[in-house]
Formats: C-alpha cells, sequence, structure tokens
C-alpha cells in the first residue's frame, strides 16, 4: 500500500509545481485615477481687447489652494483710452504702439475641489504700455516750431478680488470663466512741451471691473 501511495504523492507534488504562478500587477487604470492634476497652463481671451497677451500658470500648494501667476506682452492701450486724451490714443496718426509687458500673482481658493467649480481669489495686475508719440514744439525764433518723437507710457496697478468658475471639458482641457472688481490706479509719462521733457504724473484710482475666460491645459 505504501508503494503505492509513494508515486501517488509524487504525482500530486509534480502537478502542483506545475501549475503556472499568478502576480497581480497595480492596474494602469487604478495608477491613472491615482494621479492629481497640479498644473494648467491658460491662456486669457478677453484681455486681447485691452492689447494684454498674458500666459497663465496655476499650480496647486496644499488641498483646495493654489496661486496663480502670469507674465504677457502689452501693445496699445484701446481700452484706456476711454480715460484718456485722444493724443495719445494707439488709435491716433501720431502714436506708433510699441511692446510693453504684463505681470499678474494671485492665491486662489476653492472650496470644493482645487482646480474645479467655483474659486475666490486676490489677485494684483500690473501692466505698462509703451508708445512713440510725435509732438511739436514752438520756438521765439526761426523756424518757430519743429517735431519730434518721443518715449511716452502708461502703468496700471490692480489691486482686486475675483470670483470665477472653472471645469474640465476632456481629461487635459479647462475652462475658467471669471468676474471680478479692483481699483486701477493709472501713472503716465507724458511729454510736457511747454517743459520741453516727458512728464511723469499719476492720476486719480478708478474702480475698474474685470471679465473673462481662460482656456488651459491640465497636467
Amino acid at each position: 500500500m505504501k508503494k503505492l501511495l509513494l508515486p501517488f504523492a509524487l504525482l500530486i507534488h509534480i502537478v502542483v509545481l506545475a501549475q503556472p504562478k499568478v502576480i497581480t500587477f497595480e492596474s494602469d487604470q487604478d495608477e491613472y485615477e491615482g494621479v492629481i492634476e497640479r498644473n494648467v497652463f491658460k491662456v486669457s481671451l478677453f484681455e486681447l481687447a485691452s492689447g494684454d497677451f498674458p500666459i497663465y500658470y496655476e499650480r496647486v500648494l496644499a488641498g483646495k489652494l493654489s496661486v496663480e501667476g502670469s507674465a504677457g506682452v502689452t501693445f496699445g492701450d484701446y481700452f484706456g483710452t476711454i480715460f484718456s486724451d485722444d493724443d495719445i490714443s494707439p488709435l491716433s496718426d501720431y502714436v506708433d504702439s510699441k511692446l510693453g509687458y504684463s505681470l499678474s500673482l494671485s492665491l486662489r481658493f476653492y472650496p470644493i475641489e482645487a482646480l474645479e467649480e467655483f474659486y475666490i481669489s486676490p489677485e494684483f495686475k500690473f501692466r505698462k504700455y509703451n508708445w512713440d508719440r510725435e509732438v511739436e514744439n514752438y520756438l521765439d525764433e526761426e523756424p518757430f516750431f519743429f517735431t519730434e518723437k518721443v518715449s511716452e507710457s502708461r502703468i496700471y496697478n490692480m489691486p482686486r478680488v475675483t470670483f470665477g468658475y472653472a471645469f474640465f471639458y476632456d481629461t487635459n482641457l479647462s475652462f475658467d470663466y471669471y468676474l471680478g472688481i479692483g481699483m486701477n490706479t493709472p501713472k503716465e509719462s507724458i511729454y510736457d512741451t511747454e517743459l520741453m521733457k516727458v512728464q511723469e504724473e499719476k492720476r486719480n484710482t478708478r474702480p475698474r471691473i474685470h471679465i473673462g475666460l481662460k482656456i488651459g491645459y491640465v497636467f
């Protein structure tokens, strides 16, 4: 009997060893779901009407808090001509717009989830516009007047508060609608024909509403 059991036990042992071993890996789907998007590059469409072409970058800091900054170029302050002299408007025949720059920095708080749905954001926006303008200077003797080109500029300092709503349209595409209000303090460097030099002048601070849409790439 023992002689019969020995070969049978040996056969069972061989069969068990011959079974394939199953190794379980974490699925790609589970791994993908574990990835949390923390960065967004954005472009702002409505700011183009202000002659501002910024690129925004937002980064999640922790939990529901993020920071957003931007850098851009400016060209022609078309919106600012509403409150300014026509002689320094970018639409004037005597004005040649030049490149300037813009910067912004803000903190964002999302009550529900970072990078999605409603948020509130304290922000500071800086813009500088540059241009050359042809001016006439009058003299007491011949030739009595002459023309020259001078370099002028306008600076905006705008602390403001923004309320917005952001959502993912696809895996990596986001839309960010926003509305806010702040205070704008313009400062102009304009040529004074009497003093015959560029003079810096600070304008009155005014409230300013901003509204827009940013399209972003999330990663």
